[in-house]
């Protein structure tokens, strides 16, 4: 066994690569001060392991003297022209500083007995060769592998010379699998991430003309073979041009790589997909992640990884609103988090019209919870507005629908219940046409600021409101009014707002309307419900139902359909 994993670890130093990268190509380099630049580089590398949900990295002295000595073995024979592309890994016999020939002999010189790997790279600093290793295909690979448990740092920085030498190595067995089954990079939902790939030693992508787009990498630890068939990357909604390669190294093999053939923009939103079988079986790995918008933005691991497929009614939807759905209501999907925010899938895609929109014609999707649009698909999609959520609540209470930005088709506010069960089972709920005359909208004038106010007040069908003084046994008080619009917002809505993951103005909008009590049917029973309008959404709060479904979000998205087409909203 020993004899065996000695052979394995022999084929693996000779295929060992080389980070030929300089701190002159580097879109920007770390240069942070740290009284160990090696801990902070581990650090660094922790974290990326982290999001990938592996195990950290432990330094090892072995690994640490291995490393040091080799960048030490550099220094001295910086003129051997023999040091260069993947001569940078072995030293010679004789030589100043000469620890072994190669990275198994020099690892064992130093008394580490297991399986090593090294990289290479000439910075000036550990960070910034730990974030050009990251950068790259063959180099960011050792660094995210699962099997590897130890690791040593060495550099250099002396006159004309610097080098940084990075070893990893692990004491166990070395085989083809390990947990988690796949490494993919960048993660799903990722954040700041650079837009050039600048090459390395050996080239993954041999025909490609560098700089090139931030390489994606997908590593199978799994069971069984895997096969690659293809890869694509997307921007809003149009294939980029690409190059996709599999790997057939020691260590790349089982991988696949990915990268668009030009540099990627700055601050913009891509998709990527790889397919293939694994293990006899086809797989499909999607993710998005968008490029930093600025020089010196971090990398952010963003929203959770989610191998989600996209929901069949999403699938005609543009990417952009894709993505969002994704971000928003994947954690949803995926049971890691309750309520959604749109909804579990769109069930119609449509042009309606609207004047500014070019051919005056605007594409929106609906959900049971919104409506969301595009109205100038020429914008920059990094702009947080280049999807907006319909303002569906207001156009139902004033009974208008939006067709441009200042036109507007007139008809009767919505006769749909703002709570609780349809029309035919709650026909004395109240409605979006009962909040009319509530509304600052439409009465220009502003309701007095009651912050800490006990809330009494009931909304009925007719559109009165008259005030029980039963209600306050449910203790629900005021806690904050909007100058904007002039109107108070409940405490539980307050709350729950402020432990959303998302901009309450984007979603929500502002209140339009006081919170109510409302008497309407549930599942056929009847109960207390305070509703609260707002420009986007509906919120409710059921005090007797589960704690974590007190808050709930109208359907908004079918109550306007059905409100706008005079039919009842497809089915989900």
């Amino acid at each position: 066994m020993h004899k065996q994993r000695g052979g394995l670890r022999r084929v693996g130093y000779r295929l060992l690569l080389v980070a030929i990268v300089v701190a002159s190509l580097l879109p920007s380099t770390i240069a942070q001060a740290a009284s160990d630049e090696a801990t902070l580089a581990l650090e660094r590398i922790n974290h990326w392991r982290a999001w990938s949900g592996l195990s950290p990295l432990v330094r090892h002295p072995a690994l640490d003297a291995a490393a040091q000595a080799h960048a030490r073995y550099y220094f001295l024979n910086a003129s051997d022209p023999d040091l260069a592309g993947m001569g940078l890994h072995r030293e010679k016999p004789g030589k100043p500083g000469f620890t072994g020939e190669d990275i198994l002999a020099r690892a064992q010189a130093q008394g580490y007995r297991g399986s090593v790997n090294e990289n290479i790279a000439f910075t000036g600093s550990l960070s910034a060769a730990a974030e050009a290793f990251l950068g790259t295909v063959n180099h960011r690979l050792p660094l995210l592998d699962p099997r590897y448990q130890h690791i040593g740092f060495g550099a250099v920085n002396e006159g004309n010379v610097r080098i940084e030498v990075v070893m990893v190595g692990t004491l166990g067995d070395w085989t083809e699998q390990a947990s988690p089954e796949w490494v993919v990079w960048p993660l799903d939902g990722m954040t700041g991430v650079p837009t050039h790939f600048w090459g390395e030693a050996p080239n993954p992508f041999p025909e490609a003309t560098y700089p090139i787009g931030y390489p994606i990498t997908a590593k199978y630890f799994g069971p069984g073979d895997v096969s690659f068939a293809r890869g694509e990357i997307r921007r809003e909604g149009q294939v980029v041009p690409s190059h996709f390669a599999t790997g057939s190294g020691w260590l790349s093999r089982r991988s696949a790589f990915l990268a668009a053939t030009e540099p990627l923009r700055a601050g913009t939103s891509y998709q990527y997909v790889i397919e293939g079988t694994a293990d006899g079986r086809p797989f499909r790995l999607t993710g998005t992640f968008r490029t930093a918008a600025r020089a010196g933005e971090e990398l952010s691991p963003g929203s959770p990884a989610l191998a989600l497929p996209v929901p069949p009614g999403l699938a005609s939807a543009p990417a952009v609103i894709q993505q969002q759905w994704r971000a928003t209501d994947g954690p949803v999907a995926s049971g890691q988090r309750a309520g959604w925010t749109f909804g579990p899938d769109a069930w119609a895609t449509r042009w309606e019209p609207y004047a500014e929109s070019p051919g005056g014609r605007r594409q929106v999707v609906y959900f049971d919870k919104a409506r969301l649009e595009i109205t100038d698909p020429g914008g920059d999609p990094a702009f947080p507005w280049f999807v907006t959520s319909g303002l569906l609540v207001s156009e139902m209470v004033l009974g208008r629908v939006a067709v441009g930005q200042n036109r507007f088709t007139v008809r009767s506010p919505a006769p749909v219940p703002l709570a609780g069960d349809p029309a035919p089972q709650n026909p004395d709920a109240p409605t979006y046409a009962s909040l009319r005359p509530h509304s600052s909208l439409i009465s220009g004038v502003h309701a007095p600021n009651r912050t800490g106010q006990l809330i009494r007040e009931v909304l009925w069908r007719d559109g009165t409101v008259t005030s029980d003084d039963s209600l306050v046994s449910f203790g629900v008080t005021i806690a904050a009014y909007d100058e904007v619009t002039g109107h108070n917002i409940a405490r539980p809505f307050v709350d729950w707002l402020g432990q959303q993951p998302w901009a309450p103005l984007y979603v929500v909008g502002r209140p339009i309307a006081d919170p109510y009590w409302v008497r309407v049917r549930v599942g056929g029973e009847l109960r207390w419900v305070l509703v609260q309008a707002f420009e986007r959404r509906i919120l409710t709060y059921t005090p007797d139902n589960d704690p974590s479904w007190r808050v709930e979000m109208g359907n908004v998205g079918r109550h306007y359909y059905e409100w706008r087409y005079g039919t009842p909203a497809p089915a989900g």
